[in-house]
C-alpha cells in the first residue's frame, strides 16, 4: 500500500473544474507549487490551462524552466540581496519571470543587478506587508527603475479563524475589492498596473465576483484536502490525495489554521490530510514519494522537492 497516493482521475477533474470556474470570470489561474511541491503536477496544471506557476524560490523556478514551464513568479517578497543574481538567472531561463516585492531597496537593488545583465524582471507589489503609505511610492519607483517593470500587485488573505470560514467567499471578495481599489489608485497616477492577483483556493469564488481581478493564485485546488471539505469548499469524496494509516507521522502539523488539531480524516481505510500544504513539506523533508494511481493502478511516482535558494 503506498504511503501517499493521488488519484490522477480525481486530480484532473479538480483541475479542470477550478480552471473553468476562473476562466468563466475572465481571469487566469496561477498554480502555487507549495501545495504539492512536485514538478510533475505543476507541469500537469500548466498543460491543463494554468497561465504559470507560483513558487517560493528561484531554484524552484529554474527546476520548472528545465521541465518546460515558461511562466513563473516568486510569490514571496524576499529582501536579501544575495537572491538577486539568482533572479537574474531565472529571468534568462524563463519567458516570463516576476517577483513579489514590498520594499524600495529590493526594487532599486534588483533593478541595478538586472539592468547590468541586460534582463527585465517583473515586479508585483505584495500588499501583505506593505504599509498603505508606501504603495504609491513603490509603484512610482518600479515604474521608473531600469531592469524591472511594474506588472501589478498581489495579495493573499486566507481563512485563519473559525469565524473566517463561516463565509470564506465574502473574505475573498472583500480582499479582492481592496486589491482592485489599490490598483485603481496606481493607475490614477498614470502608471500601468495590468495584473491584480488574488490568492487562495477557498476564497477564489469570492474574489472572482470582483471586476478588475485578473489572476487567481491557488495551491490546493488540484488535490483539495479535508479542511476544505469541512469548510464546505469541496466534498470529501473530491479530495485526490491520501496517506496510509501506518504513516500518520507524515501528517504532523497538517491541521488548518482554524482547526490545528484536525490533521486528518479517515476515508476508505486511509487518511485524508486536513491541510495538504504541510503534508507536501513533510514529504519533501522525508524524501517520500507520491504514488500516482489511475483506476487504482500505480502509473507514476512524484518526489516533492521545491528546492530553497540556500540549504
Amino acid at each position: 500500500m503506498p504511503a501517499v497516493s493521488v488519484d490522477s482521475q480525481q486530480l484532473d477533474q479538480n483541475i479542470k473544474r477550478f480552471h473553468q470556474q476562473v476562466a468563466a470570470a475572465g481571469c487566469t489561474t496561477r498554480a502555487h507549487l507549495k501545495a504539492h511541491r512536485t514538478i510533475e503536477l505543476a507541469v500537469r496544471q500548466v498543460a491543463a490551462g494554468a497561465v504559470g506557476v507560483a513558487v517560493h524560490s528561484a531554484q524552484a523556478a529554474l527546476d520548472l524552466a528545465a521541465a518546460g514551464v515558461t511562466d513563473v513568479v516568486v510569490a514571496w517578497p524576499w529582501q536579501e540581496p544575495w537572491r538577486w543574481p539568482l533572479y537574474v538567472k531565472a529571468a534568462h531561463e524563463l519567458k516570463h519571470f516576476a517577483v513579489h516585492v514590498d520594499t524600495a531597496e529590493t526594487i532599486t537593488g534588483l533593478g541595478r543587478v538586472a539592468a547590468a545583465d541586460a534582463v527585465q524582471i517583473g515586479i508585483r507589489i505584495d500588499l501583505r506587508h506593505t504599509p498603505a503609505a508606501d504603495l504609491l511610492l513603490l509603484a512610482r519607483l518600479a515604474d521608473a527603475t531600469a531592469g524591472v517593470h511594474l506588472e501589478g500587485l498581489t495579495g493573499y488573505r486566507g481563512p485563519e479563524t473559525p469565524q473566517d470560514i463561516v463565509d470564506f467567499s465574502l473574505l475573498g471578495q472583500s480582499h479582492a475589492e481592496h486589491l482592485v481599489e489599490v490598483a485603481e489608485s496606481i493607475r490614477a497616477e498614470g502608471i500601468d498596473c495590468p495584473v491584480v492577483s488574488a490568492g487562495g483556493t477557498p476564497t477564489a469564488a469570492g474574489a472572482l465576483r470582483v471586476a478588475g481581478v485578473t489572476e487567481i493564485v491557488a495551491g490546493a485546488y488540484a488535490t483539495l484536502d479535508a479542511g476544505l471539505a469541512t469548510a464546505g469548499a469541496c466534498d470529501l469524496t473530491e479530495v485526490a490525495i491520501s496517506v496510509a494509516n501506518d504513516r500518520a507521522d507524515l501528517l504532523t502539523d497538517c491541521g488548518q489554521p482554524w482547526a490545528p488539531e484536525s490533521v486528518s480524516v479517515p476515508v476508505n481505510g486511509r487518511l485524508v490530510p486536513g491541510h495538504v500544504c504541510p503534508l507536501a513539506k513533510n514529504l519533501m523533508r522525508g524524501k517520500v514519494e507520491i504514488t500516482v494511481l489511475d483506476g487504482g493502478v500505480p502509473v507514476d511516482r512524484w518526489l516533492p522537492r521545491g528546492r530553497p535558494d540556500r540549504e
